[in-house]
């Protein structure tokens, strides 16, 4: 059997009805996106989730001195934990803060060179500029689908984590964007429990999303599988 990958969901206590083969799964990525997550996350006892902490940027409110020494703490404490969900969005909350705050978490991850996962709505240039030079363990791009900005985050070499929802364009779209993405670089994730109506499984995702590129659902999970454990070994 095909082993099976989970590049970006949230921390789960209760499955959702929907993800049918969350049991199959080999390895998760589990993100939080508000300070008080962080202590419901530490205590999930599951050996396949490797565990991220940060301050999404529609909780930026979050990010007090108090907290930003909660996640220096968890990163010195935990060699294991990573950082995210953190980035910046362009439809909710105010740029300015959510910059400030990405940048600073940005900082820690490069200090402890730690994965990072990143949350990117219209601001694909601002991210861009603030990544660059920086030294991180690895950049996963959660629910990726900007095509414009492919080339230069591949220069970066960042990961492209694509999530269900890219199955809501035209077949066209979902194959253009699917064809320019390094074969290296691809990652599948759910984002879990938020996955969208259509979802029931992650082998089902990765059918559907072959059947539009002309790839079996076996050399997706497969891939996606390899480049997730080159980025965590």
């Amino acid at each position: 059997m095909v082993l099976m990958i989970d590049s970006h969901l949230h921390g789960i206590e209760d499955v959702p009805d929907n993800y049918s083969d969350y049991g199959e799964l080999k390895r998760m990525v589990s993100c939080v996106a508000k300070a008080d997550e962080w202590d419901r996350q530490l205590a999930i006892d599951d050996p396949r989730m490797i565990k991220s902490y940060g301050i999404h940027p529609w909780y930026v409110e979050d990010w007090t001195l108090e907290n930003k020494k909660r996640l220096f703490d968890i990163l010195t404490n935990d060699p294991t934990a990573q950082v995210g969900e953190i980035g910046m969005d362009n439809k909710r909350g105010q740029i300015l803060g959510q910059t400030m705050v990405f940048i600073q978490q940005l900082d820690l991850a490069e200090h402890f060179n730690r994965v990072v996962s990143v949350h990117d709505i219209g601001c694909e240039k601002m991210v861009l500029e603030s990544l660059r030079g920086r030294k991180l363990k690895a950049i996963i791009l959660h629910s990726y689908g900007s095509d414009s900005y492919l080339k230069p985050y591949s220069e970066l070499e960042c990961y492209f984590s694509i999530s269900p929802r890219l199955l809501s364009r035209s077949d066209m779209r979902v194959k253009r964007l699917m064809d320019a993405i390094p074969e290296d670089r691809l990652l599948l994730e759910t984002d879990s429990p938020n996955c969208g109506k259509d979802f029931s499984g992650m082998r089902d995702f990765a059918s559907r999303l072959g059947n539009i590129i002309g790839r079996s659902a076996d050399e997706l999970l497969s891939t996606a599988e390899q480049n997730l454990g080159r980025i965590f070994g």
